[in-house]
């Protein structure tokens, strides 16, 4: 199976380099970041990676913050044919963290744009949010301790 992947994200006049750099990173471990220029100045980072492995951290970070089902229905929605696009906060990702946004708008400085391109996109969605009702072996968050909610008379 073939996958590729590429992260983009914008470096604004107001961020510092490094700290882009390090957001990516966190997602997508890597050697370095590729940098975008434009008349000598750095536009924005890149990092590029191929197979399911690359994509390890993103399926990590989804796991551990418990957020598969939406992330899921995310993939789902953002795939094409070959083709997932998916955007995720950049300060947000700084932090180690995974939260989705839109391309425009929802992310101060600009999102980091995922490109995932696949023959067998459904595969790629599996590995990283895998459906829980095909697999009920999946950890699935419950609830431990009393309600916190008062029980009505």
């Amino acid at each position: 199976m073939n996958v590729n992947v590429t992260v983009e994200a914008a470096v604004e006049p107001t961020e510092d380099e490094k700290k882009v750099e390090r957001a990516l990173l966190k997602l997508f471990p890597s050697e370095r970041a590729e940098r975008k220029t434009e008349e000598g100045n750095t536009v924005g980072l890149v990092v590029r990676g191929s197979g399911l492995e690359f994509l390890s951290a993103l399926r990590n970070l989804i796991r551990q913050e418990r957020i598969r089902n939406t992330a899921r229905a995310i993939f789902l929605r953002s795939a094409e044919e070959r083709v997932m696009r998916i955007y995720l906060n950049k300060q947000a990702a700084f932090m180690g963290r995974v939260s989705f946004c839109a391309p425009v708008g929802e992310s101060p400085h600009g999102p980091i744009t995922i490109a995932v391109e696949s023959d067998q996109m459904q595969v790629v969605i599996d590995y990283l949010a895998a459906n829980p009702a095909r697999n009920p072996n999946l950890n699935v968050r419950r609830r431990r301790g009393p309600s916190p909610y008062p029980e009505e008379e």
